[in-house]
């Protein structure tokens, strides 16, 4: 390798194929590092690892002053969650200046669902109140501050359970454990218990113990997101003990699958990489600390601690206020860092989660007609026969079949650690298994997905039926409903984790999908997750019909350069983007490197996905490397692919005096093909994948992907592995 490669010797010495354009836009304060990641560069990497307590939430819920809210108790049907910080001085401090405001508060809220109601007949607002409410009961009769027959807790009370409408429409007593419906039946069966005297207190008692029973049945939600979940879960967090009458929710074994995803989705910098319908970037991460304190505190389990800790620090780093010390969060998590001081207990000492990569399963969730009484009494039982009783809350059923839900990739916990997360599910809405929804190093990620429902490829093999003629694969259960709620036209998607195996040095997985997009074909995915350096992926799709297809492995980004050749480009998100496309967050400077495998047949694409699909705004560019042609009966083709984290680098002028002749200079050709000219293809076809790395000068690494255990020769070595990662190290 020699000193001052440019930009385009490296792209003649890879191919003579045309190189589409680039599409970045990039400050020069990107490169103030000099191209190293130095975790203990506060200015690189400035996110908190502060030790957390109970005090910690309580410098975040004062730095706003609570007295300023206090002074305010008319907040409408949003009084609740804004009053939370003033709860917790009472509950911390027992004067009575925050119980009297708080149940100003309260009264206020009654007066505006009066009002609501006076004028539309109904008010919606579910989620909040319902979880929130019980609560400020609960505290404001410890502490003296009202009796539990409280005249005007009983009013206010009854006129939300009587008046609430979740779906502000004409029905109600939804059912299922859904984000909706579970609100409503918690509310209604506190209604129930705590004034059994009403003439509702029979129906009500009944009717919560069948939306419990609806969640208890599966112990899991239907939502696959990182947006919607949190609607169901926070009620079990926020109730689930006063709902069930003892500690189930928390402790049963069947909840620990649930627990647990929040735990292991959460990345070694403290992120959540968003999935599914989301609000965007670090999509309800406040929503987790609370979750987690909570469960922490009922198990003794500290491993949910040490996750909720790392969730703040992060949020303290995403802070609009620039001190590096700051507790001052944004107003939107006030409420949930309060439910965190409420729950958490500092006798439950945090404790590291296994550094390990896994594979957990979730329980299928289906869309079916929700108005279909018939359907309601088989599926769930005690259907109400009323009209508009009892509806099947967004239509989500549990059913009894268990499907992989993501693949953990994991380097460990510590800061900056080499983090992906991959979709496993078959039958959620966008349906992507296969598909890497977050890859993240240094503190910085390299992809977002989508923040709405529906189709969308997200970091996964795109197959196209171009000429339009293939019968597509449906579920022969014709009472499922796709993404665009057609009744019978589900694609018939299954997926399976084939093989998964755990080293010090690597990850190594695959995963099998059927019918994937409902398409007559079968699509693998390979991974070779070596911790702190790369990810290899090789993608395979075999055709079980022939027909015009265009096939393309791809990469959904924000920046596609400057370096770019004709099978890879380089690659980076300068700030992800949160609040529904309204806020950019920050995010330390890394790139990372997209290569596919050299193929004759396949070109490398730029694309802007906001030209055909307006929600990709977070993630607006997509690098793909594609295919065309009419696959035979039967033929696999194969992708390999290599994702590597780096610095950013970029070409110095050689000379401050004006020069046409001279071009821009790189420090070598690993700087000017971002490392792509490190890795030579040994073999490259569907049988196996052999490449030999060289991504710093001097270090060999080979990985192999060999899925038939045939024989073969690896740096001088004779293998059978299905999949191998060596280092010469």
């Amino acid at each position: 390798m020699t000193s001052g490669a440019d930009t385009t010797a490296a792209s003649e010495a890879d191919s003579l194929t045309p190189v589409p354009r680039t599409r970045y836009m990039v400050d020069v304060e990107r490169y103030r590092f000099g191209g190293t990641c130095d975790l203990h560069n506060p200015a690189f990497y400035p996110i908190p690892q502060d030790a957390v307590s109970r005090e910690s939430y309580l410098r975040c819920i004062d730095e706003p002053n609570p007295s300023e809210i206090a002074r305010n108790p008319n907040r409408g049907l949003d009084g609740p969650r804004a009053f939370m910080p003033v709860l917790v001085n009472y509950v911390q401090t027992g004067d009575p200046q925050w119980s009297d405001a708080c149940i100003a508060m309260l009264k206020a809220f009654h007066g505006e669902m009066q009002r609501q109601v006076a004028e539309r007949k109904w008010f919606w607002q579910f989620e909040h109140p319902a979880a929130l409410i019980p609560l400020y009961r609960q505290y404001l009769i410890q502490g003296g501050a009202m009796e539990p027959d409280a005249e005007w807790f009983r009013a206010m009370w009854l006129c939300y359970c009587r008046n609430l409408h979740v779906w502000d429409s004409e029905p109600v007593e939804w059912r299922g454990g859904c984000h909706r419906s579970m609100p409503e039946g918690y509310a209604k069966g506190r209604a129930a218990a705590w004034y059994p005297d009403i003439p509702e207190a029979a129906h009500w008692k009944r009717y919560s113990e069948l939306v419990f029973q609806d969640f208890w049945r599966a112990r899991d939600v239907p939502q696959n997101d990182t947006g919607y979940m949190m609607g169901p879960l926070i009620i079990l967090a926020c109730g689930g003990d006063q709902w069930a009458g003892d500690d189930r929710v928390f402790i049963d074994p069947g909840m620990r699958r649930l627990w647990e995803r929040l735990l292991v989705e959460v990345s070694p910098d403290g992120a959540i990489n968003p999935y599914g319908p989301n609000g965007g970037w670090n999509s309800t991460a406040d929503y987790r600390i609370a979750m987690l304190e909570r469960v922490a505190a009922k198990t003794g389990d500290g491993r949910y601690r040490f996750a909720a800790h790392k969730l703040l620090n992060y949020l303290r780093y995403q802070s609009r206020d620039p001190n590096p010390d700051t507790h001052r969060l944004d107003g939107g998590n006030l409420w949930l860092l309060s439910l965190a001081w409420l729950f958490a207990d500092d006798a439950v000492k945090p404790a590291r989660p296994e550094a390990g990569s896994l594979w957990n399963q979730r329980v299928e969730a289906i869309r079916i007609p929700h108005t279909d009484k018939e359907l309601t009494e088989r599926l769930m039982g005690n259907a109400d026969p009323r009209e508009n009783f009892g509806h099947i809350c967004c239509s989500w059923f549990m059913t009894d079949q268990m499907w992989p839900d993501k693949l953990v990739l994991r380097s460990g916990w510590d800061p900056g650690d080499f983090f992906a997360l991959v979709e496993l599910h078959p039958t959620s809405f966008p349906a992507n298994p296969g598909g890497i929804m977050g890859l993240n190093r240094w503190g910085a990620p390299f992809t977002q997905t989508v923040t709405s429902k529906g189709a969308s490829v997200e970091n996964r093999l795109m197959v196209e039926d171009l000429g339009g003629t293939v019968q597509r694969r449906y579920h022969p259960d014709k009472l499922r409903i796709d993404e665009f709620w057609h009744l019978g036209t589900m694609p018939d998607i299954r997926s399976e984790v084939t093989y998964f195996k755990e080293t010090p040095e690597a990850t190594l997985a695959r995963i099998r999908v059927s019918n994937m997009d409902g398409l007559p074909v079968r699509y693998e995915r390979e991974f070779i997750f070596v911790k702190n350096r790369f990810l290899a992926t090789r993608e395979l799709v075999t055709f079980q019909e022939s027909f015009k297809a265009r096939v393309a492995p791809l990469w959904n980004t924000h920046n596609i350069g400057p370096q770019l050749g004709s099978h890879w480009a380089n690659t980076f998100l300068h700030q992800p983007v949160a609040e529904n496309g309204a806020r950019s967050m920050k995010c330390p400077p890394v790139d990372l490197l997209v290569w596919f495998a050299p193929h004759p047949n396949c070109h490398l694409e730029v694309v802007d996905r906001l030209t055909d699909d307006p929600r990709a705004e977070a993630c607006p560019n997509q690098v793909r490397y594609v295919w065309e042609g009419t696959p035979a009966l039967g033929e696999t083709l194969a992708f390999t692919q290599l994702y590597y984290p780096h610095p950013p680098y970029r070409a110095r002028a050689t000379s401050n005096n004006p020069n046409p002749g001279a071009k821009p200079a790189y420090a070598d050709a690993l700087q000017a093909t971002t490392h792509a000219s490190g890795i030579t293809v040994i073999r490259d076809d569907p049988e196996a994948s052999l490449l030999q790395l060289e991504l710093e000068p001097g270090h060999l690494e080979w990985v192999a992907f060999n899925p038939g255990s045939i024989r073969l020769t690896l740096a001088g070595r004779g293998i059978r592995e299905p999949l191998l990662y060596l280092d010469d190290k």
